[in-house]
């Protein structure tokens, strides 16, 4: 606090990142504590913020975050690298969320779940978000893109590893594995047969022209 009634604080981070990591948060929101130890015995504070009427539907997204950390230790070896670790959920933020270094922004959609309005596939849906934003702190924030032409690299393997977490953590690695194929199959493989089938509904029309002139 300064004498004059306006506030600071001091932010440092020992390791180099990109601009685009660099984030900033001020408002009025309620916060849910909690710390994790490190497989070499460091604790990490965790502090979840979001406006004070969805705090107390944080819950499962902070346990989701211990069981992310957790993993990523048993299977990868990779600890947390600093001793605390921010999430804010508001409202008004535009997109999904964010893996900011130590402060990740989510929008609240993607990080509440309340065991009186939301359904397993809520549950699961925060739980994979919260652990593919957190493994970003290594592949995407720690092992960084040279440049943009790396974002595709470093989203891919942030998205294995997320849905290697997801498999594993609810003991259905093969039924994940067939929901996400599905996934790309029904979304992607359509979104990149799109010139060829523009080219044939082309085709079809005018043949249906000449044809009919």
């Amino acid at each position: 606090d300064c004498d004059d009634g306006r506030h600071f604080a001091v932010w440092h981070d020992p390791f180099p990142k990109p601009s685009y990591l660099f984030a900033l948060v001020a408002g009025d929101l309620g916060c849910l504590s909690d710390t994790f130890t490190t497989m070499s015995g460091r604790k990490v504070d965790l502090r979840f913020y979001s406006e004070h009427n969805n705090v107390s539907k944080l819950s499962h997204a902070v346990e989701s975050l211990k069981r992310a950390m957790k993993w990523d230790e048993d299977t990868f070896g990779l600890e947390y690298d600093l001793d605390l670790f921010n999430v804010v959920a508001v409202e008004s933020f535009n997109m999904g969320a964010m893996e900011n270094k130590s402060l990740n922004v989510f929008n609240i959609s993607c990080v509440l779940a309340n065991p009186v309005t939301s359904t397993d596939a809520n549950y699961q849906r925060v739980e994979g978000i919260v652990g593919h934003e957190y493994f970003h702190n290594w592949t995407g924030n720690r092992v960084t893109c040279r440049d943009w032409f790396q974002l595709t690299l470093k989203e891919g393997l942030t998205v294995f590893r997320d849905q290697q977490f997801s498999g594993q953590v609810n003991n259905s690695t093969a039924v994940t594995r067939i929901e996400n194929v599905k996934f790309v199959r029904g979304s992607q493989f359509n979104e990149d047969a799109g010139p060829s089938e523009l080219t044939t509904l082309i085709l079809e029309i005018f043949s249906y022209k000449l044809t009919h002139t």
